[in-house]
């Protein structure tokens, strides 16, 4: 988190939450269920405190409540765990889209899962904060174009890494509140 230049606004990464070992690019899922559950186990992967049985239970309960599905392709599974002391950020991607009852009514490519402490001791960065910053950088349509063309983990992160530099550093474009 930075301050930019224009007043005490504090800016985040997204990149600064992620692992390449939590980005998949070949999400295998068809529906909704499989794919949570395919997001608990990546996002798992390199967790040892945490159970994708777990993770899972958390994303379809907080399914149950609302969906995840934004618009243009974009979902971001949400939950908190009491397991976990920081922001956890995944992302998969899916080719084939799956529907997810976006706001929009159009399948979803593009997912951000995003796991949070259930503590209230102050933090960098809330949850909240990290999820609106996934929405407005997936507000472009080139940024999505890229990322639905991606190859690999590493090409998601510098994909990413890359559009937050660039939005950072440019005056005229807003990327956080």
């Amino acid at each position: 988190m930075t301050t930019s230049g224009r007043g005490e606004r504090m800016l985040c990464r997204i990149t600064e939450f992620m692992r390449l070992e939590h980005i998949s690019t070949e999400l295998q899922a068809t529906d909704k269920p499989s794919l949570l559950r395919e997001l608990s186990a990546l996002i798992c992967t390199s967790q040892a405190n945490l159970s994708a049985d777990d993770v899972y239970a958390k994303l379809l309960e907080r399914e149950a409540k609302a969906s995840t599905g934004a618009d243009h392709g974009v979902a971001i599974p949400h939950a908190t765990l009491p397991q976990i002391q920081e922001l956890t950020l995944g992302f998969g991607l899916s080719k084939r889209g799956i529907p997810f009852a976006a706001l929009d009514n159009k399948d979803s490519n593009l997912f951000f899962v995003v796991l949070a402490p259930r503590s209230s001791a102050p933090k960098r960065v809330s949850y909240l904060q990290l999820i609106s910053a996934i929405c407005r950088l997936m507000r472009s349509p080139s940024l999505r174009k890229k990322l639905l063309n991606a190859h690999g983990a590493n090409d998601v992160f510098t994909i990413l890494e890359h559009e937050e530099t660039l939005r950072m550093n440019s005056p005229a474009v807003t990327l956080y509140p």
